[in-house]
């Protein structure tokens, strides 16, 4: 299996790609596409990629569109079930069905999603259905809930989910920045039982944009072998077809198993409140 993980920017500048071939010991490689077309390439040779940018927009969002450009009525404001502990869920307006599940299923407290709706992660978003598009011109269209060739990733989240988050953020030129993506390197290699070259670990150590494609290209491989939550409701899953569907990694499988692609036992549901 081939899995390639992109951590997508508006612009081409701070896109990280990376391809790794799961062979018996796997190649990790970081790509130097930037540009749509090497992005596309890139993607062409994947079995699954890990695209770290929103699939989709809210449904409660577009039709608040809809209704301003038309001049009717405004949707009324709401929000998504509260959290077990009584704190509000996320605005249906600003974020998608899978943003506040994910939110809550790693208990990231304030570490929210950024909103696609009310961010500068909608230039993202919009480079990423462009991708998807043209890669579906030869053929019907690339599903937004993951179950294709392209699945949704969320690198800090994933971390979260395997006990891999740092304590100090890893993101960006802060001077602790560099020790922490060392960390998450070393534990991810660990983890995987993997041999990251030092070309691949230098990429990785300076750049934020190389290290959350490597973790992409990682989940890809999850969710190709079945170790990530996907909607499983009957609301999820009309809503993941719109929206798009972040898939996080599985706590009860380690990550070794990820590497090795075994099989895991069905997931066990995530609870969730009826509406009242």
């Amino acid at each position: 299996m081939v899995t390639v993980g992109i951590d997508l920017a508006g612009y081409s500048g701070t896109t990280g790609v990376c391809r790794v071939t799961w062979a018996e010991e796997p190649v990790v490689e970081i790509l130097g596409a930037r540009n749509d077309e090497d992005l596309l390439t890139a993607m062409r040779t994947a079995d699954k990629t890990g695209l770290d940018a929103p699939l989709g927009w809210p449904v409660a969002f577009a039709s608040l569109l809809a209704a301003h450009q038309t001049g009717t009525r405004l949707p009324a404001r709401s929000r998504y079930l509260p959290h077990s502990d009584g704190r509000d869920g996320l605005g249906r307006f600003t974020h998608r069905l899978t943003d506040d599940v994910a939110w809550k299923r790693t208990g990231a407290g304030r570490q929210r999603p950024l909103s696609v709706a009310a961010d500068k992660l909608g230039i993202v978003a919009m480079r990423a259905v462009d991708l998807m598009e043209r890669l579906a011109e030869e053929g019907p269209p690339i599903p937004r809930d993951g179950s294709g060739s392209i699945v949704e990733v969320y690198p800090a989240f994933a971390l979260i989910q395997w006990g891999l988050a740092s304590k100090d953020s890893y993101k960006g030129s802060k001077p602790g920045a560099p020790t922490a993506r060392a960390g998450i390197l070393a534990n991810l290699a660990d983890g995987l039982g993997l041999h990251i070259d030092e070309h691949v670990l230098d990429r990785c150590t300076r750049s934020d944009h190389d290290l959350d494609a490597l973790i992409s290209a990682v989940v890809a491989r999850a969710a190709a072998c079945g170790m990530t939550h996907a909607a499983t409701t009957e609301e999820e899953r009309a809503t993941a077809a719109v929206e798009g569907w972040m898939h996080l990694p599985r706590r009860d499988v380690p990550l070794i198993a990820v590497r090795a692609g075994a099989t895991p036992p069905p997931a066990a549901p995530h609870p969730r409140r009826p509406e009242t």
